[in-house]
């Protein structure tokens, strides 16, 4: 997790660590100005519950000696947002098990990038999302090749609330909808198919909220291929890419557009092009301010 502080719009610097047994410790090693009012918080690519407490720490530790009249933390990916329901008999609704933890700490804003579902407004306190339609418009080039007729499509009907917003962004008139189905027990997927959309010929963007290894989108492009598109590519909000980006690139995947909420400024190449988080966040506090 990388994680920055900022107190009345000056940059702090903090220190973290790891006790012998075990234990995470943060500290800010900034002067604190007594009158500080306003705290935000990003913590970045955040995922263990220890990443939290290094979060909790540097707030306990502003809160003890500043004014502090507005706290946000900004939380570009959300843990446990798949996880957003009990699927089987012994699973834990784990994200509202996080959203409890979280909660404690009593910000009065949270943003998150592009939550995986409604329900993360439902568990999280004083949630603020930024959809994903608002985020994808900060890629000049995927922008412009939208405006030339790149067609949308929906890798499944989970998908369809999101990818409709994005065609009313960018203008576009249709888009696909891909449907697959997936055993719950194993997680496997199978049986891709193009539900909606004439594709011949056509540039096409996959779109949705996160790729881990990236099955779904591979077998999509497979389907999309066979349907005639001339070019299928990608973007998700999160990239996890936990079988890397060329296991994408060499089965299908022609172009990748990600956010950095998850991905590291490493993975940036010719047919990978990353959207940094700073540009979202600074163009989303700037419209609330207004």
């Amino acid at each position: 997790m990388k994680l920055q502080l900022t107190l009345d719009g000056q940059d702090a610097v903090l220190e973290s660590g790891r006790f012998p047994d075990g234990a995470v410790w943060g500290r800010v090693l900034s002067s604190l100005d007594p009158q500080a009012t306003t705290l935000t918080l990003r913590a970045s690519a955040m995922q263990t519950l220890d990443d939290l407490m290094l979060v909790a720490q540097v707030l306990d530790a502003v809160r003890q000696r500043c004014l502090l009249r507005q706290t946000t933390l900004e939380l570009p990916w959300l843990p446990y947002a798949r996880q957003d329901r009990t699927m089987r008999d012994g699973d834990s609704f784990a994200l509202k098990v996080f959203a409890g933890f979280l909660n404690q700490l009593r910000f009065d804003r949270v943003v998150v990038l592009d939550p995986h579902s409604d329900v993360a407004a439902g568990v999280v306190d004083r949630l603020v999302a930024i959809p994903q339609h608002r985020a994808l418009i900060h890629s000049p080039t995927l922008r412009a090749e939208l405006a030339q007729g790149m067609m949308l499509v929906a890798p499944d009907a989970g998908a369809l609330k999101k990818v409709h917003a994005l065609a009313q962004q960018v203008n576009a008139t249709e888009y696909g909808i891909l449907g697959k189905h997936r055993d719950i027990a194993s997680g496997a997927l199978s049986r891709f198919e193009l539900l909606k959309g004439d594709v011949m010929n056509r540039d096409v963007l996959i779109a949705d909220d996160l790729c881990d290894a990236g099955g779904t989108f591979i077998g999509s492009a497979a389907v999309l291929r066979a349907a005639g598109a001339r070019s299928v590519s990608l973007y998700v909000t999160h990239g996890l890419f936990s079988k890397g980006v060329d296991h994408l690139l060499s089965q299908g995947i022609d172009r990748i557009w990600t956010t950095t909420s998850l991905a590291g400024h490493e993975l940036a190449q010719e047919r990978v092009e990353l959207i940094d988080i700073d540009t979202i966040y600074r163009s989303e506090g700037a419209s609330h301010a207004n």
